[in-house]
């Protein structure tokens, strides 16, 4: 399934710290990949590695002007993430519903079932 492909690749690329940190730099606007790797104690051929990642996801686009590669996010694959845990949520939301209501009745069959307690039992005297 094409869906399932694009979520895979997509949760792949967020995976890691680094290219997270980068797409929320891409989010303000477009950057080089000088730019982007100058945050972290990476090399250029490390931060190329992690766009490449985040370009094959469909994340990224990546322009080159001369020397100068320009990168700049793709926010089309986050919509596939968000309709899967859009559709997550609901389902979760559903359960946490019929466990609420399950531990409703579980809560009055306990409390039907509590034998009636008399009050203290007598005490014996100690000899």
């Amino acid at each position: 399934m094409v869906e399932d492909a694009v979520l895979d690749a997509t949760f792949q690329a967020l995976s890691h710290p680094t290219r997270r940190a980068m797409l929320r730099a891409l989010a303000a606007g477009e950057r080089s990949v000088g730019e982007l790797a100058q945050p972290f104690d990476v090399s250029l051929a490390a931060a190329s590695k992690h766009l490449k990642v985040l370009e094959r996801a469909g994340l990224i686009e990546r322009r080159i002007h001369g020397r100068v590669h320009t990168c700049r996010m793709n926010p089309h694959p986050l919509g596939a993430v968000s309709d899967c845990a859009e559709g997550l949520k609901a389902v979760f939301e559903a359960n946490f519903g019929r466990l609420d209501a399950l531990l409703d009745d579980l809560k009055s069959l306990e409390r039907a079932a509590l034998p009636f307690t008399q009050p203290n039992p007598p005490k014996r005297k100690k000899r």
